[in-house]
C-alpha cells in the first residue's frame, strides 16, 4: 500500500520536480515517507493486537464456560486481565518505539535541511 501510494505520488510531482531539478521536494518527500513508514507499521501493531485480544477473548469465554466454582471463575478473570494488561503495556512500547524512531529521522531529516540552509546563506554572504 505505501508503496503504491508513493509511486502515485512520485508520478504527480514528476512535472514540478523536473521544473525544479527534484531537489527541492525531496526534503519534503523523504519527511513523508517516514511519516508514512510510522503509520504503517502503527496500523500494523494495532491489527496484531486487536486479533490478539480477539482470540484471548475468545478462549477465556471457553474457559469460563468449563468451570463452575465460583473461586476458578474469579482466578481465570484475574489472569485474563492480567494478560490483557501486560498486551496493552507491551502495544504501548511498541508504539513508542515506533514513533521515538520515526521522530529521530525526521529531526536528523529537519537537521540536515537546516546545515543545507546556512550552508547556502553562509556562501551567499
Amino acid at each position: 500500500m505505501f508503496d503504491k501510494m508513493m509511486s502515485d505520488m512520485q508520478a504527480m510531482m514528476k512535472p514540478y520536480q523536473e521544473s525544479f531539478d527534484g531537489k527541492q521536494f525531496k526534503p519534503v518527500t523523504n519527511l513523508m515517507k517516514i511519516q508514512a513508514q510510522a503509520l504503517e507499521k502503527l496500523g500494523a501493531e494495532q491489527t496484531r493486537f486487536y486479533s490478539e485480544c480477539v482470540d484471548a477473548l475468545s478462549k477465556q469465554i471457553e474457559g469460563m464456560g468449563a468451570k463452575s466454582d465460583p473461586a476458578g471463575l474469579q482466578e481465570s478473570q484475574f489472569n485474563f486481565a492480567q494478560d490483557m494488561q501486560d498486551r496493552v503495556g507491551r502495544l504501548f512500547k511498541t508504539n513508542m518505539d515506533i514513533l521515538s524512531k520515526a521522530r529521530d529521522e525526521a529531526t536528523s531529516e529537519l537537521e540536515s535541511i537546516k546545515t543545507k540552509a546556512q550552508e547556502k546563506t553562509a556562501k551567499a554572504a
